[in-house]
């Protein structure tokens, strides 16, 4: 009987053991996303594209870390340091575009080649960016339009939570858009 007793306690033992190995073996606590509120005006749209303002060279590894795998950068070479973002981005394995775009006078070509990029889905996810994202949101406005079927309405409120503030970038958005809708 005391035999009895020894083996159902080992028994018991047993599962116990078995029952806490198992609790070590999960998966450990989910890891915290990366810091990216450091980015002015940063903004998820949506799991393929995300915005905002100058990233520094560190931000670009936290956003590589959130599956970024292109940056579109809109800004104009004389403002940063355009060279170390691209190394930056190379050297992380990043596809990186340099679309330099004059606030003030912003060109078709340019949102032409913007929407070619944006266009090849080898390019997404994506962190789009300029200065501030005032660029950002013009050209994204114009994408939203004709790409993806937008009111114009409706891509201008985007356009303003993203950062487009100027009435330059906004009426250029909108005349593009007029100028290039199917009709």
């Amino acid at each position: 009987m005391r035999k009895n007793i020894f083996q159902r306690i080992a028994v018991l033992l047993v599962i116990a053991a078995s029952v806490l190995v198992g609790a070590a073996a999960q998966d450990p606590a989910p890891q915290r996303a990366p810091d990216l509120t450091r980015i002015k005006n940063f903004l998820r749209v949506n799991e393929q594209i995300c915005t905002g303002g100058q990233p520094s060279l560190d931000d670009l590894a936290r956003l590589k870390d959130t599956g970024v795998k292109a940056v579109i950068n809109l800004r104009r070479p004389e403002e940063f340091d355009a060279a170390g973002e691209a190394a930056r981005a190379k050297q992380l394995g990043l596809r990186y575009f340099l679309i330099p775009v004059d606030s003030s006078a912003p060109t078709d070509a340019e949102a032409k080649k913007f929407l070619k990029v944006m266009d090849a889905a080898k390019n997404r996810p994506a962190f789009i960016h300029c200065a501030s994202a005032n660029r950002v949101g013009a050209f994204w406005m114009i994408r939203r339009v004709l790409v993806d079927g937008w009111t114009v309405d409706k891509a201008d409120e985007e356009a303003t939570r993203i950062g487009l503030h100027s009435a330059v970038l906004r009426q250029f958005a909108r005349d593009y858009i007029e100028h290039h809708a199917k009709k």
